[in-house]
């Protein structure tokens, strides 16, 4: 296992070059990679794909940096962190963020430890189902993508690089910005071939692991974001509704419940994959190699600021908008879940809970989506948390399902108004599979549907970084923004509206994208900078 770990570290350290002015500067032949005996076993195997994963989790990924602290929340909240005022955080966008070029690095890492698995996973010499070498196969594939689709979301064209980089040579390291849809057709490539080899989510078991049901949920968002701005490949809602379609009609999947529980189960490492079909693993003590500790809840909680082992300590970095409060009906059980009524103080060293009064801004309530106080894993540390983060529930896969049906069919018929009276009913406590006729929406007009999907999609998945995407794929990210900063009391001095006030406003219409980072501009020549930076 050392070995694998120190290949991979390896080959990290030679894609970084590419961000390193002094390797550039030295014989490359010095540090090619040359023939070893790794890759040899079904074991290492299996090490090198839990490496790909590893990139998931990174503290520049989903570990730490984009947990409230890189502005994809949107219009639904925003960032309360000094540390992160003036950057990516608080719509201070520059091509120097920190935050920007290491997210950039760190998919490439898990790309291409992606791509010297599949280079190596047809090894003859290594003794292995065939099953399951293409299962591994499957995830790598499905993995280097998800890891294109993020960089796309945020950069557009991206240089793609498909096999592994050999050496720090300016030819392995540099590459030109393919176009923001070739990079779609590769993702799209990768996932529908991964689709074939992966196993269905019954027998994965985890949603820590890719699965049939992962790849389709996936391939689902994908054809959703192309038909929406910039691509505006309005076909590719057909797709969305057929690959939705297929999580659907495996008969499966189900919604939990109850909504809480569900966000419970992460705190606890609790696995639900007929719910949470594709997330991020994380150990709070970080001693495991795969997956590292994480930060969910401590970045993206309720704000505590005593060290205990009863609550946890929470930052607390997100704090709401009346905007997202008022989406909720009153009797929706999920608006006082994801937009906590209180906070908790320090009071002789102890966390003590205190409510928000009833006529208290809701610019002051923190995300409450993620509870440090339901993990069960002791010490509870003050930088490090167990919770797992979601990547595709299956209220997602329902949602996406409804929204792509009527706009391949400009209405809806019984299964999609369905399907979001499903998730609307588990919001309001009801059994989900039951009809509710005093509650549940029955307008199947175009228009008026397509708006009930587009409130939806915060009420349900607020706080789990898909809301930028949605914005900007409907076309309305810099009106909702500039909305949001209008609706913000404008001469109240209290902190949290400054605040408030400071993220809408500096936002520009540039700001959809992530410009490319000024480092990678500088050792990359090949490169050419996104428009309007």
């Amino acid at each position: 296992m050392k070995d694998i770990i120190k290949k991979i570290a390896i080959v990290s350290v030679l894609y970084l070059a590419t961000s390193c002015h002094d390797l550039l500067d030295i014989d490359p032949a010095k540090y090619a990679m040359v023939k070893d005996d790794y890759y040899t076993t079904e074991a290492e195997l299996n090490y090198a794909l839990n490496g790909v994963y590893a990139a998931l989790a990174d503290g520049n990924l989903y570990g730490n940096n984009m947990l409230g602290r890189m502005g994809l929340e949107a219009d639904e909240a925003y960032e309360d962190y000094s540390t992160d005022e003036n950057s990516v955080g608080d719509y201070n966008v520059t091509p120097t963020d920190p935050k920007i070029q290491n997210y950039w690095r760190s998919c490439y890492v898990g790309i291409d430890r992606a791509n010297n698995l599949l280079a190596n996973v047809d090894n003859a010499a290594i003794e292995i189902d065939e099953s399951r070498r293409n299962d591994i196969r499957g995830q790598a594939l499905f993995l280097r993508g998800y890891y294109y689709f993020m960089l796309v979301t945020r950069f557009q064209g991206v240089p793609l690089v498909l096999t592994p980089i050999k050496n720090a040579t300016a030819e392995e390291l540099q590459h030109p910005r393919a176009t923001g849809r070739e990079v779609y057709t590769q993702i799209l490539k990768d996932m529908e071939q991964a689709a074939a080899w992966v196993r269905p989510a019954s027998e994965v078991g985890t949603g820590g692991r890719v699965s049939k049901s992962a790849v389709w949920g996936i391939l689902a968002r994908v054809n959703l974001y192309l038909a929406g701005y910039p691509y505006n490949e309005g076909e590719r809602y057909e797709d969305a509704m057929l690959y939705a379609g297929r999580v659907i009609n495996e008969g499966f999947h189900a919604l939990n419940p109850s909504y809480k529980q569900v966000f419970i189960n992460y705190a606890q490492d609790k696995y639900d994959i007929q719910e949470s079909i594709f997330e991020v693993e994380f150990h709070s003590d970080g001693t495991a190699v795969y997956p590292t500790a994480g930060m969910v809840g401590r970045n993206n909680g309720i704000r505590n600021p005593v060290i205990d082992n009863i609550i946890g300590l929470s930052i607390g970095v997100l704090r709401s908008t009346d905007y997202l409060y008022d989406l909720y009906d009153a009797n929706d059980e999920r608006k006082n879940w994801n937009v906590a009524p209180f906070y908790y103080t320090n009071v002789e060293g102890v966390a003590t809970k205190t409510e928000w009064g009833v006529n208290d801004s809701k610019y002051q309530r923190f995300c409450g989506k993620f509870r440090r106080e339901y993990e069960t894993v002791l010490p509870k540390l003050n930088s490090q948390t167990p919770q797992n983060f979601p990547l595709l529930r299956y209220s997602d896969v329902l949602l996406m399902y409804a929204e792509a049906y009527n706009e391949v069919y400009q209405g809806v018929n019984d299964d999609a108004i369905e399907y979001l009276n499903m998730v609307q009913r588990r919001g309001l406590g009801l059994d989900p599979t039951v009809a509710s006729p005093s509650t549940d929406f029955t307008d199947r007009n175009y228009a008026d549907f397509k708006k009930e999907v587009r409130d939806e999609r915060p009420r349900e998945l607020c706080f789990e970084m898909l809301r930028k995407n949605d914005v900007i794929r409907w076309g309305v990210f810099y009106d909702n923004m500039v909305a949001r900063e209008a609706e913000t009391p404008q001469t109240f001095t209290s902190s949290y509206y400054v605040r408030a006030r400071t993220y809408f406003r500096s936002v520009e219409r540039r700001d959809q994208w992530w410009p490319i980072p000024s480092y990678e501009m500088g050792v990359n020549k090949k490169l050419v900078q996104n428009p309007g930076w």
